[in-house]
């Protein structure tokens, strides 16, 4: 018996229509965990089709029984139809945008179906695109975004083959880590998180080049562009009391979707007076932004470990005509002694 995919390769030729002839996107799966891009096939990029149920394939044993209900045992196909893939991030964050798949398949490969093991509603189908010129094998690549809900720690990247009648080869899986936008020493993901002491943090929610400025207790303003709270000649590393920004997120609308920067002092909380201040860089030629800032410090649990808790937290909204470039200091939010 071999699995199969539906109406696979059909379904891929009705999305190329649909986005053809500027009606929209043709996608659904909007707002799913795992949303790989579609584009213009006019531009000569592949594209992507979201498909409700679970990813076919066949199961190995090593994948355990996390697996879609859809699998068979039957090994006939995998022989056949394989699927290799790489990606260059050691991990992604919640939300983060424009993650880069991509592999080599077999020749009797059409497609690969991609989706995260026991998330979302279903599943995404790329076709294979060029031939590579030194294997001469088909390639395939995706660029996916991945939802803001998704949870943190290790996460399977689940892949498959897909022939042209809609049979699925082996499921494999590349395991991920998702890191949580406020850092929090990769929980989940190492086995033993080192939780930062202080953080200040902003989040926003469109994709605007937004700042987070904290002017500490001698008047140096902290931001993505002066991100250290000391001076760092090139090659040296960061004092161990010092604080820094871990990102400049949609920097000069450089879209990262993450929506996140964040004032990090790994090892020793901040002492003095810091006034924290939210400036709006570049709209990116949206109409306005909402953002929240939350002050986190570290506590410990009843297990003897330590999390972040959050004990202040502030909401504004900045219109685009308050963009400045940098040229000024950003609105005032508040102000705090750290002791």
């Amino acid at each position: 018996m071999r699995t199969a995919a539906g109406s696979l390769i059909v379904a891929l030729g009705l999305s190329a229509c649909s986005t053809s002839n500027g009606s929209g996107d043709g996608r659904t799966g909007v707002g799913e965990p795992l949303v790989i891009k579609t584009k213009s096939s006019s531009a000569g990029t592949a594209l992507a089709q979201f498909i409700p149920g679970n990813l076919p394939g066949v199961m190995l044993p090593d994948l355990g029984t996390g697996g879609s209900a859809s699998t068979s045992t039957d090994t006939s196909v995998s022989a056949t139809l394989q699927v290799s893939l790489q990606y260059s991030e050691s991990k992604v964050y919640q939300g983060q945008a424009n993650i880069s798949f991509n592999g080599n398949t077999s020749t009797d490969v059409s497609a690969v179906g991609l989706a995260l093991e026991n998330l979302g509603t279903g599943y995404w189908v790329v076709p294979v695109g060029a031939i590579d010129g030194a294997t001469m094998l088909p390639t395939w690549n995706a660029t996916a975004d991945f939802g803001v809900r998704v949870p943190e720690g290790f996460r399977n990247l689940q892949y498959v083959a897909i022939d042209g009648n809609g049979n699925a080869g082996t499921l494999l899986s590349q395991k991920i880590c998702v890191a949580s936008r406020v850092p929090d020493g990769y929980q989940g993901c190492v086995a033993n998180p080192k939780t930062p002491a202080t953080v200040v943090s902003l989040s926003w929610d469109t994709n605007v080049d937004l700042d987070l400025q904290v002017m500490d207790p001698s008047g140096r303003l902290i931001e993505s562009k002066n991100p250290a709270t000391v001076d760092l000649d090139a090659g040296t590393t960061l004092p161990t009391d010092a604080g820094r920004i871990d990102r400049d997120s949609n920097g000069y609308c450089s879209i990262d979707n993450i929506r996140y920067e964040n004032l990090v002092w790994q090892n020793v909380a901040p002492k003095g007076r810091y006034g924290i201040y939210v400036n709006l860089f570049d709209p990116c030629k949206l109409p306005s932004v909402r953002f929240n800032v939350q002050v986190y410090s570290a506590v410990n649990t009843d297990a003897g470990t330590k999390v972040l808790h959050s004990w202040y937290s502030a909401d504004g909204i900045l219109l685009d005509f308050q963009a400045n470039g940098g040229s000024n200091i950003g609105l005032f939010v508040t102000e705090f002694d750290f002791q």
